[in-house]
């Protein structure tokens, strides 16, 4: 395996839980041999012991008054602890400033003001989606004019702190081609494209007669949708996973008889290997870790035509696609057919989403993007001894 030149680091913004965002920077650190800086490790947040975590700010939001403020729907939802992290992040570590080339994942890790000589990739996974492609949404919540206009305020500053940061970015690297137009859109940058790995042992053990749906059980997952087709079908469904939507979602299914919650479980490979296919209803996703890896299984994805899940759904290829309504997903299943898919064409299209492919894409982009900013800093010092000084 290759292995990165330069001294690197990545660098997360906090490890709330153990999302895709996480398992990405987790995974980064192993390709590059490098540590992981954050601000903070939420308790009860278990970490690999072969990469080393770096937390800069582990006592302030974990214990004590802070902790019990910051720590009070996290993950983006509580607005002190996000200003704090930005804040925090700007200065971040000593360390950090040693490195050749830093990795940031996550958009708040674009915060880190860089010195001139290091070289700086962003891997965003999107920029800030409540600033940007559903901040409309987002306010419809609010119908208070007094909260509208604050939101309205404390939105715009943001924008401004966000785009400030993008000067400190030489390169923005993208988690699919759906990001990459976003980067592209709100940022006015470039980025190159790498795909997250699928971890895992992902496999085919035939079909025992169900379709499967996973992820965490969030309304923006809208697996309420997927159960509410279901409702009114023949065909068995089983739901993995766990969150705030799942007492709903276990009343919704209370009284069909073809629909089985399982919540959290650890064989996740196990539960797809013997599906039937896969369904998969999220609301514009960034990626969908869960269509990589259902096809990564060689099953069938029956994914919504919204988001990237869209761009995994070769239409009768590696699936179908439906609109997101329940009519619309009942319509797909009803017409799914197994036999007109091939498990082994399917896994050849998730290729694309391979360690193996993650880590050369990866390693050969901090090359190439530190030589291009070593090569531009070079000439700008060439540039400085030519200047002609008058005093």
């Amino acid at each position: 395996m290759k292995k990165a030149t330069q001294n690197v680091a990545v660098l997360h913004d906090r490890f709330p839980g153990m999302g895709g965002g996480e398992r990405f920077a987790i995974e980064a650190a192993r390709v590059l041999d490098a540590p992981i800086y954050t601000t903070y490790v939420a308790n009860g947040v278990h970490l690999p012991d072969d990469v080393t975590v770096v937390p800069i700010h582990q006592e302030k939001y974990t214990r004590g008054l802070s902790g019990r403020f910051l720590e009070w729907k996290n993950e983006g939802m509580n607005p002190l602890e996000t200003l704090s992290v930005a804040l925090d992040l700007t200065d971040a570590h000593d360390e950090l400033a040693t490195y050749d080339v830093l990795l940031e994942s996550a958009p708040l890790s674009k915060s880190y003001v860089p010195p001139v000589e290091q070289t700086v990739l962003h891997y965003p996974h999107s920029p800030p989606r409540w600033l940007y492609d559903l901040y409309r949404e987002r306010l419809t919540g609010f119908d208070y004019p007094g909260v509208r206009f604050a939101l309205k305020a404390y939105a715009k500053g943001w924008r401004a702190l966000d785009k400030e940061a993008n000067d400190y970015v030489d390169r923005f690297v993208a988690n699919s081609e759906l990001v990459r137009d976003r980067i592209q859109r709100y940022y006015g940058r470039d980025a190159a494209v790498v795909y997250p790995p699928v971890i895992g042992d992902w496999y085919n053990d035939g079909d025992d007669g169900y379709f499967v749906t996973w992820s965490r059980l969030a309304p923006e997952k809208r697996i309420d949708l997927v159960v509410d087709a279901f409702a009114e079908l023949d065909d068995r469904l089983v739901v993995v996973g766990d969150g705030q939507e799942r007492e709903r979602l276990e009343r919704k299914a209370r009284d069909c008889d073809n629909i089985e919650l399982l919540g959290y479980v650890n064989n996740i490979e196990e539960v797809v290997s013997r599906a039937t296919a896969v369904v998969y209803a999220p609301k514009d996703e960034d990626f969908g870790l869960v269509g990589a890896e259902a096809l990564s299984a060689g099953k069938p994805l029956i994914g919504v035509n919204e988001g990237y899940t869209r761009q995994q759904v070769v239409d009768g290829t590696t699936g179908l696609r439906f609109e997101p309504t329940v009519d619309s997903l009942r319509a797909a299943v009803e017409r799914f057919d197994p036999d007109d898919f091939d498990g082994g064409e399917i896994q050849q299209f998730a290729e694309r989403y391979e360690r193996t492919t993650f880590e050369e894409a990866l390693l050969d982009l901090v090359e190439e993007t530190h030589a291009e900013a070593a090569s531009k800093r070079s000439a700008v010092d060439s540039d400085d001894t030519k200047t002609i000084h008058i005093y």
